[in-house]
């Protein structure tokens, strides 16, 4: 089984530092790599942090074959139309090479920032639900005209036209039963972390493996194929010691692999990025040196 491997860098640094990590992560071998797409960092507000579009439109110019995204774009912060003029800009300078995660909102305060409501779950869901299909239509170029109770559109053209055919690859990041149907019914790849506070490993997979289950069985309502649905698994956010040792990090990603990832993506620290360092010390983020040896040692078994 081939899996892939991508890294999220969070841009909270200057660009050239910015730069210089994608390049050493496409030097690397790696198939993808992503940025954080948030209005900031909740808990240090006055942290730089690049804003994600603009900053991928950079990065697109500046690298030559790894694939980019956002993990993940947050739905409520974006026009549906603008947000796909976004992506189309970055699939034209990248030559094809962007992805489009996205989500339904995960921190409130970013929401109480930029004045926008942050309903409940089950709303939070409908509203992802509307944005991905209204993005999973015009990033293969429609005109899109819908109404619907968080988005309304007329004749929205999307533009310019989607260098990948039929359109750039959707991921949907999904915990519960409702955003994972939006995954079955849209995306290419669904998305999923863990919540949990340093949950452990046995406890981390079998939670996955729930929703892995979860993910097998609305694909059997929806009429799809399990199979041709990816897997991403972010491990890093709170897996305290995931990373901690090379024997560590094969047991986690060998296990997140037989439990059903089909992608993988970790977390690089980099020394421009402040408070960082107690990432790395936790096994939670990889340092450079520790990602080399993944992608030497590592990640060949899965190719």
């Amino acid at each position: 089984m081939t899996v892939r491997f991508s890294v999220l860098v969070v841009q909270v640094m200057p660009y050239a530092a910015l730069r210089d990590a994608f390049l050493f992560v496409e030097a690397l071998g790696l198939d993808d790599a992503w940025v954080a797409d948030q209005a900031g960092l909740p808990g240090r507000p006055s942290t730089t942090f690049l804003e994600a579009w603009t900053t991928l439109a950079a990065l697109a110019a500046d690298t030559t074959r790894i694939r980019l995204g956002p993990l993940v774009t947050n739905v409520a912060t974006r026009n549906p139309l603008m947000l796909g003029k976004a992506v189309l800009t970055v699939d034209d300078v990248s030559g094809g090479r962007v992805n489009l995660a996205l989500g339904a909102g995960y921190f409130p305060v970013e929401h109480e920032w930029l004045g926008i409501d942050f309903p409940d779950g089950p709303a939070r869901s409908r509203r992802l639900a509307e944005a991905v299909e209204i993005l999973d239509r015009g990033l293969r170029g429609e005109t899109v005209t819908f109404a619907g109770e968080f988005f309304r559109l007329a004749d929205a053209p999307f533009n310019p036209p989607p260098t990948q055919r039929p359109r750039v690859p959707l991921y949907v990041a999904g915990q519960t039963r409702a955003s994972i149907a939006v995954a079955v019914r849209h995306a290419d790849v669904a998305v999923s972390t863990s919540l949990v506070e340093d949950p452990g490993i046995d406890a981390t997979i079998s939670r996955f493996r729930e929703r892995m289950q979860l993910v097998d069985e609305v694909c059997a309502a929806e009429g799809r194929d399990p199979s041709s649905l990816g897997r991403l698994y972010s491990l890093g956010y709170t897996e305290a010691g995931a990373l901690s040792s090379m024997d560590s990090t094969a047991e986690w990603i060998g296990r997140l692999v037989e439990a059903g990832a089909t992608e993988i993506s970790l977390y690089l620290a980099e020394p421009a990025m402040p408070g960082m360092s107690t990432y790395v010390e936790n096994g939670q983020f990889a340092d450079r040196e520790r990602l080399a040896r993944i992608a030497e040692e590592i990640v060949p078994r899965y190719r």
